[in-house]
């Protein structure tokens, strides 16, 4: 999209954009959830469980969805700079996960790995959804 003709989206593209986005990461999330705990992918428990997966879910996507809007506002590019927001948000994203199994004695390395995986599709659908043009490219 050349910069020239770019226009900031509609309040009403966003939030429906933003609304579907959501409900596609609940539900991939939701599955990944229940797939690793009804096949004991997971060896603790105390972090992996369906009310943080839903609240984290909807903060990440709410989250991403104000960023997006703001930087429709302000950049003449916002599309690329989104999507490289959102990568850099991922990998961050996994520290918490990590800072999870090195100082919770209670957390597995396996419940921080299946974690970590669920950052993986609101990511992926946020870049999908939100950008005007494929991946912002």
């Amino acid at each position: 999209m050349s910069t020239e003709n770019y226009r900031p989206i509609d309040t009403q593209t966003l939030i429906t954009r933003g609304v579907v986005a959501l409900a596609i990461a609940l539900i991939v999330n939701l599955v990944l959830g229940w797939i690793a705990l009804t096949q004991n992918l997971v060896a603790s428990t105390e972090f992996f469980q369906y009310p943080p997966i839903v609240v984290w879910t909807l903060l990440g996507m709410v989250g991403a969805t104000v960023v997006y809007r703001v930087l429709t506002q302000r950049s003449t590019a916002p599309d690329q700079v989104f999507v490289r927001i959102a990568a850099l948000v991922l990998v961050l994203s996994f520290i918490p996960d990590l800072g999870l199994v090195l100082f919770t004695d209670s957390v597995t390395l396996s419940e921080a790995i299946g974690l970590m995986s669920l950052h993986v599709p609101p990511a992926i659908v946020t870049v999908l959804a939100f950008p005007e043009t494929p991946l912002g490219r």
